[in-house]
């Protein structure tokens, strides 16, 4: 068993929580990402094309700054994302750490070139003139965040101002100040409107007081469909969302 189903089991333990969701883990990935991941073997997550990948690199006691920069797969579930209405302000940096290699081979290396990574264009807020978004193909994320907007259309008017214009999907790039990929890179992650969006670095940088004026009523329709949200971070970005379905629980 990973030492972060081992640390979480022993968290809800101690909290009496016997009637909780169990917490999310490597084995997860395989739920979430049927197309790309065949199985767990031999603590390896096995690839459908057979590349596999090491669950965890065996470093302990790593800390918060190596697990985001230099994480292994069991470093992804280290810290559990809980759908809902945030902590205020948020403590952790639920998952913000990200395997490269797994999602170079789910989604493709930008670096290598055009093309890599297949995508396809989705019509953003079409009855509120949003226009249209290129989003990735792999693993049905362009699919579930049509969904995402076909919800998001049923929503009061008063709500268009946090979601068009988008902000922006597809970019190969890292993140700013990092030698992390960003999630852009895999044309997984979308930003919604940056006009009412809160963002640690415009508002003072480290240890910014966090701050977010997106409603939840957006934040849960995005997670409903697999999607993680930035402002859940102590590195809060409250425009971003991010298709991560291995970190939420299995839609019904």
């Amino acid at each position: 068993m990973s030492r972060t189903l081992i640390a979480a089991g022993l968290a809800l333990a101690l909290a009496g929580g016997s009637s909780a969701a169990p917490p999310r883990g490597p084995q997860d990935l395989v739920r979430a990402y049927p197309q790309s991941i065949a199985r767990i073997e031999g603590g390896r997550i096995v690839m459908r094309d057979g590349r596999s990948f090491a669950i965890s690199d065996g470093v302990r006691g790593k800390t918060d700054e190596e697990r985001l920069n230099r994480p292994d797969i069991d470093d992804m579930f280290a810290e559990q994302y809980v759908p809902g209405p945030p902590p205020r302000p948020p403590s952790g940096e639920p998952g913000r750490a990200r395997f490269e290699p797994l999602f170079n081979a789910m989604y493709g290396d930008c670096s290598l070139g055009q093309g890599q990574v297949r995508m396809r264009r989705v019509a953003w807020m079409p009855s509120r003139g949003g226009g249209s978004v290129m989003f990735a193909v792999a693993n049905g994320a362009a699919d579930r965040l049509e969904a995402v907007v076909r919800d998001l259309e049923k929503l009061p008017p008063s709500m268009t101002r946090y979601l068009v214009p988008a902000a922006g999907t597809y970019n190969c790039r890292k993140i700013q100040g990092t030698p992390r990929r960003s999630m852009h890179a895999y044309a997984a992650a979308i930003d919604i409107s940056t006009k009412h969006a809160d963002y640690w670095m415009w508002s003072g940088g480290e240890g910014a007081a966090w701050r977010n004026k997106v409603p939840m009523e957006i934040v849960e329709i995005f997670e409903r469909h697999g999607f993680i949200w930035g402002g859940k971070w102590r590195h809060f970005d409250t425009m971003h969302f991010e298709y991560r379905p291995e970190l939420l629980p299995p839609r019904r």
